[in-house]
């Protein structure tokens, strides 16, 4: 149990206190302490320390789990493995980043060992001792910025002390107040320490994102909290606290002579008021006024005749203003800290993942699983979306420039002329999707849905979108079926059906007829640009009346069509 505060005098004109007799600027408190073991910063963690941690490693493992879950079941284990990498080549710049935050440090400001600051030196060891905080921690005095900074990634601990402060901590008298100040630091480095770590290391990778921090800065805030309890159990004074405090806050010339009720009563009104809580979203320290509150609520627990004295000597109308604040801070203080809630958020978050991934994994799954990889792999952008006169990225366009072709700027068969009702097409029935997708090469049959597309011809019976897999394979290729050869040839003749024979695919076009060795299909074969710029492959089965398109912005038409001549499966054969 943290031993009590001893507090100096009740008057909240603060001053510092006085050096211990001997002049060694050690105060006079502390030779009345015995030795004692290291602090049990346990039993100090701020109440709310435990739930925002199980909050914020829940939503950590649901969203890491559900978007790798995502990734892997739409994209692949390709793109799975590609996150990542991107993941870790994220962590790996932030401690990067952290390096060369140090290495300039150590070029301008001045390390702290006992050959440059023996007395701040002696005094972070007896603070770390004090804590059993054995980690390495680099701190440095610089002469501009931050009072303090506190940097902490990937096991990097830097921590940045104003030199103005540092000089006027290490007088004799202040030796409670720098033990404060260091303290809530190493305390707060303490505390995560005592997270979890799996779940840590899911908390840190998630902050990598930036956008959800909103979910992780709650416990952040927490900690720091901690490390002010732990810091005030080290110093072992309410009023050094509030002195140490008041430094971060305006300096240390003025520490000691703020007026107190002013300051609570700002306290209050900040906590009440939502813009400033607002303006905490994403802060993983809490505003300084916050720290004054949850101090003096610590000390109603751990020292409440130091927490009366404090707020006797505040004016009435103060006193009572900050009473409910306090209230509530106590009643959430005697409820404890709630371990348990961690192991059930986890528990939770991952059963949720677990369902996610039986149900993107499942075979009922699998019509939705399709319609949702077409939405991936195509992702089409402003200048790809489909519209009147022109073909859309996912169907067969007409040829751009090819002798004969159709006219630039003609709608597909089927689509509407601008200003015209749209056509109503009769449900595809679902048997004739599945004997469509019979037909679709077992590499990527899997992968297939059934699609309604912007260019419908007359005797269509099914249509399918697939994403191809393999090298050279296109972004997709789509499946139609046709009652007849007479509706697929058609179809044909209108993209393509004056396309030059001698051309070349990526000057003007070129088609042909083909007939594989096998016999198993053979048909009219196309490729070109079409009016959007999007590359073509397009061509016939005239065995089985379909007719198929395969299309890709990032393949010249001529890849297309070795890719279609190649040993790859391109079907339907």
């Amino acid at each position: 149990m943290p031993a009590p505060f001893t507090h100096t005098h009740p008057d909240r004109d603060i001053r510092p206190e006085p050096p211990a007799a001997g002049g060694t600027g050690t105060p006079s408190w502390a030779g009345r302490l015995p030795a004692r073991p290291p602090i049990d910063v346990r039993q100090l963690r701020h109440p709310a320390e435990p739930p925002r941690f199980a909050f914020a490693a829940a939503a950590s493992i649901l969203l890491i789990g559900l978007g790798l879950l995502l990734v892997a079941r739409l994209a692949g284990l390709f793109w799975l493995a590609g996150s990542g990498a991107v993941l870790l080549l994220a962590l790996g710049s932030f401690w990067c980043l952290v390096q060369v935050y140090r290495a300039r440090l150590l070029g301008g400001a001045a390390r702290v060992t006992p050959g440059t600051f023996p007395a701040l030196s002696a005094a972070a060891a007896e603070v770390k001792r004090k804590l059993g905080y054995a980690r390495p921690v680099e701190i440095f005095v610089a002469h501009a910025g931050d009072p303090v900074l506190l940097t902490s990634f990937l096991g990097t601990h830097v921590l940045v002390m104003n030199g103005d402060l540092v000089a006027d901590l290490i007088k004799p008298g202040n030796r409670a107040q720098l033990d404060f100040i260091l303290a809530a630091c190493f305390g707060k480095l303490k505390a995560r320490t005592l997270a979890w770590a799996p779940a840590r290391i899911a908390v840190d990778a998630l902050q990598v994102l930036r956008v959800p921090n909103f979910l992780v800065a709650p416990w952040e805030r927490a900690t720091a909290y901690t490390g002010d309890q732990v810091a005030a159990t080290c110093c072992g004074s309410l009023d050094q606290s509030v002195i140490a405090l008041n430094r971060l806050l305006v300096g240390q010339d003025l520490a000691g002579s703020v007026g107190m009720t002013g300051l609570m009563y700002q306290a209050v009104t900040v906590r009440i008021r939502w813009l400033p809580r607002l303006q905490q979203l994403y802060s993983r320290d809490p505003l300084l006024t916050d720290r004054y509150l949850n101090l003096l609520s610590f000390a109603g627990q751990w020292a409440p005749d130091e927490a009366r004295a404090f707020r006797a000597s505040l004016k009435r109308g103060t006193q009572l203003d900050i009473a409910e604040i306090l209230a509530r801070s106590a009643r959430r203080r005697q409820r404890g800290t709630r371990r348990w809630v961690l192991p059930v958020s986890v528990a939770a978050s991952a059963a949720v993942v677990g369902v996610a991934a039986f149900g993107l994994f499942a075979p009922v799954s699998q019509p939705l699983v399709r319609d949702l990889q077409r939405a991936w792999s195509t992702r089409p952008a402003a200048a790809m979306t489909p519209q009147p006169g022109h073909s859309g990225p996912g169907s067969p366009g007409p040829a751009s420039s090819a002798p004969g072709s159709s006219a630039p700027g003609s709608s597909p068969p089927g689509s509407s002329p601008p200003g015209s009702p749209a056509p109503n097409f009769p449900q595809t029935p679902s048997d004739a999707v599945a004997s469509l997708e019979a037909h679709v090469p077992s590499a990527f049959a899997g992968s297939c849905a059934a699609s309604v597309p912007p260019a419908v011809t007359t005797g269509l019976i099914a249509a399918v979108a697939c994403v191809p897999t393999g090298s050279g394979a296109p972004a997709h290729v789509e499946y139609y079926e046709y009652a007849n050869g007479t509706d697929m040839n058609a179809a044909f003749s209108h993209y393509a059906g004056r396309i030059p024979g001698s051309g070349r695919c990526d000057q003007g076009g070129q088609g042909g007829t083909y007939q594989f060795a096998h016999g198993s299909a053979e048909g009219s074969w196309a490729c070109y640009y079409d009016s959007t710029g999007t590359s073509q492959m397009i061509w016939t089965n005239s065995a089985l009346n379909i007719l198929a398109a395969a299309n890709a912005r990032a393949r010249t038409p001529q890849q297309l069509n070795d890719w279609f001549f190649s040993p790859a499966p391109a079907g339907p054969r």
